[in-house]
Parts: C-alpha cells; structure tokens; sequence
C-alpha cells in the first residue's frame, strides 16, 4: 500500500514538468539565403523531435525566392504543435512567404509585413515567369492556412488590387504592405505583441519553456563556402585537379585537393537542399564520359564532347538551385560564379603547359619521361621526324606516344590509334609531332 502511495505522489509531483509545453525560437533575420536554410532545417529537426512550439521571429528585407519556397515548405510539413510568425520590425518578399506558412502570425508594433514582388538588383521588376511563380506560392500558402489569397497574391501583383470587401482596398498599380493595423482589418495577423512571451500567451500558451535555436559554426562555413567566389574557387581546384589527373595518370596530393575541393563545394550546396540532386548526377555522369574518351572504346571525341557539358552543366544547375525561382539576378550570379573558374582554369592551363617546363614538381604535368634522366623534350621537335616510337595512350586524334625514351605530345591526322600501337613521326607543325601507325 505504501509503495502505491509513493508512486502516486511521484506522478503528481512530476505531472507539472510532464505537462510543460516547449517552444524553440528560430531566427529568420538578415539574407534569406542557403546557410538560413540549413539552419532552418536543423531547426525544424530539433522542434519535431521534442515536441515543440516553433516560433519564427522574422525581421528580413527578403533574399533567394527557392531558399525561402524550401523553408515555407518545411514549416508547413513541421510535424509540431504549433507554428507561430513573430514579425519583429518586418517581413518583407522572401520573409513574407515564411510568415504565411505559419498558422498564426503576431506582429510586433510598428513592423511591417508585404512587398513580395520578385525585383533585380537593379529594382526592376522581375519577369512574368518568375512573378507567377511567386503569386502562385503565396496564395497557395494563404490558402492552406485559412488566409485571404486574394491579399497574398496583392503583395506580389501590383496589376491586381483589391476591393473594400478585403478589408484593405487597394488600387491596381499599388503593391500591398501591410502595416500593423491594416493587418488587423484583413485578418492577415492574429495578435499584436511586444514579446515572444506575450505571442505565447496570446496564442493560448503559457508556462511555456522557451528556447532559442542560434545559428552554429556549421552553419557560418555552410555560408562561405556559398559564397560566389569561394565557389568559384572550390570549382576551379576541382577541374584543375580533375584535368592534371586524367592528362598524367598520376594520382598525387593535387588530386586530393581537386577531389577535397569538389567534395566540399557539392556539399554545401546540398546539405542546404536547395541544388537538384540531377547537378550531381550530370556532373559525375560527365567525368565518366570523359574517362571513357580515354579508353580504347571509339567515340571519335563525342564521349569527351557530352563529358565535359555534363560536367559544366551539373556545376550550373548545382550554382543554380531551383530553377522555378531562378531571377535573372540569381542567374547573372550563378554565370559569373562559374565563368570565373572557366577563366581561372583556362589560366591556369596555360601557365602551366608554358612555363612548367621549368617547374621540376610541375613537369610530370607536361610530358612525363620514363626515367629522371629524360623528362625533358627538345626544344627542336623537328628531331623527332622519322623516328619510331609506341602510342602510350589511344590518340583521338591527340594523344601521348614514347618517341626516342621520352613521353611526348603527339596528334595524328584524324586516324585513331590503339594503346601499344607501333607510330612514326611524319612531320611537325609548330609545337605539335604529326605521327602515324605503323
């Protein structure tokens, strides 16, 4: 009896701590952007797993359209108790789409909540595409939340207005802004307060344990290596190294580095899932094509033609992220961010083929030799007419032969040579030795 007694009282003493209810607050400030998304996402995690409020305090002009379409997604899917938007100051564009996908939204005395209007660097508003995909977002969003689309399409649309029935009557031609008590009168927000503890309260919760979720220092590398030129730079290692490998065959710390380089650069860009997973698919796809060039198997040069788009292709889309949301702005990003490593790698190619001769640790790059004694090539390729030599690699119609001891850049006249084949010089052409099989 007295052991009944005992465990009664325990379950009534911790009944309190059992009913406690949780709420994690996630900060949507600042850029929308990838690093905001994986944050989210950890976030959202953290939420589902103990069961917890979410409370999204949002103060951000906005950013990337596809990083803020992943994170209103992830909030309408949250598997929580509640969602609430807490509009600290503003949500405006991207912000506002992440503020509707809460189920209540509460807004913070002089804060402002609109102006979702997909617009260029240059404040020209973005194409009709883009624009479309933005209305259809936000009034879907609305509409699963027991929202007016009509109002949410308004802070997209200038050309649509609204009439008195919404409670906010706007002019065509005016883009909707929402102030706080224009908000009240659409029924767009659910209370007003000058706390997360009184949203709370006012929401129905109380004895509420709050918790805020702060961005790691995970997240702050997820941000750098996002970054236009340091993805630049993470791309031209990865070709760099990827060129060095499959022109020499020698797998070295360069290669390391490449392979290290890509590994980071496709990492980030998915651990925010944002980028199609068909990026990585192309360009992995690519580098086999390549390879394929390579080999004794005939494609008279369209494997190495289809490896390197897919290569370039799979880089785009991967920079790109959801084309859906792609604005001329974000394209004009993505195109510069891989025309520079284009640049730095054709740069680099060039340096290297004409002053690497000079580089002992470089000149395995060029042209290898089979002993220490022979790696250099004569200055004089005319000394190489008439002499024998062994294709090293299938010559498509370039390749690499063993002339005279020494590993050497050859081409033929469009024939394509096996491995092992026995060739003669015929002629050379400036820096290029002509050859034929025997």
């Amino acid at each position: 009896m007295r052991i009944i007694v005992f465990i009664v009282l325990a379950l009534l003493a911790t009944a309190p701590a059992i009913a406690q209810q949780r709420a994690v607050v996630i900060d949507i400030k600042g850029e929308v952007d990838p690093a905001m998304s994986a944050y989210t996402d950890r976030a959202i995690s953290e939420a589902e797993s103990s069961h917890s409020i979410i409370i999204l305090r949002i103060n951000t002009f906005g950013g990337r359209l596809d990083v803020g379409t992943h994170i209103r997604d992830a909030i309408l899917n949250a598997k929580v108790p509640m969602t609430i938007a807490f509009i600290d100051k503003r949500a405006i564009s991207a912000g506002a789409l992440i503020a509707l996908a809460a189920k209540k939204i509460v807004m913070t005395p002089g804060s402002t909540f609109g102006a979702a209007t997909p617009v260029y660097e240059s404040g020209e508003k973005a194409t009709e595409k883009v624009v479309s995909y933005m209305r259809a977002e936000m009034r879907s969003t609305a509409e699963r939340n027991g929202r007016n689309p009509e109002i949410a399409a308004a802070m997209v649309d200038e050309q649509l207005g609204l009439d008195s029935v919404s409670g906010v009557p706007l002019p065509k031609g005016k883009l909707l802004t929402l102030t706080n008590e224009s908000a009240k009168q659409a029924k767009y927000v659910d209370f007003e307060a000058d706390s997360i503890s009184q949203a709370l309260a006012l929401s129905g919760f109380s004895n509420v344990v709050v918790t805020e979720i702060s961005q790691s220092f995970s997240d702050g590398i997820i941000r750098f290596l996002t970054l236009p030129m340091v993805s630049s730079i993470l791309i031209l290692i990865g070709l760099s190294g990827t060129f060095y490998t499959i022109k020499t065959g020698h797998f070295g710390l360069f290669t390391l580095a490449s392979a290290g380089a890509l590994v980071l650069f496709f990492t980030a860009q998915y651990i925010t899932m944002i980028a199609p997973i068909i990026a990585l698919i192309l360009f992995l796809a690519g580098i086999f094509l390549f390879l394929i060039e390579l080999t004794p198997v005939p494609s008279f040069g369209i494997a190495a033609v289809l490896g390197v788009s897919g290569m370039f292709l799979g880089l785009f889309l991967a920079l790109a992220g959801d084309l859906r949301a792609l604005t001329p702005d974000r394209l004009r990003v993505t195109s510069e961010t891989l025309a520079v490593a284009i640049v730095g790698l054709i740069g680099a190619i060039f340096i290297i083929f004409k002053y690497a001769p000079g580089w002992p640790w470089m000149r395995k790059f060029i042209n290898q030799s089979i002993s220490s004694k022979k790696t250099a090539i004569s200055e004089d390729n005319k000394t190489f007419v008439g002499k024998m030599g062994v294709a090293i690699t299938p010559l498509r119609p370039a390749g690499t032969a063993l002339i005279d001891g020494a590993r050497v850049d050859v081409v033929t006249n469009g024939e394509f040579v096996l491995p092992g084949t026995d060739i003669e010089v015929t002629q050379t052409a400036a820096s290029k030795i002509i050859v034929r099989a025997i």
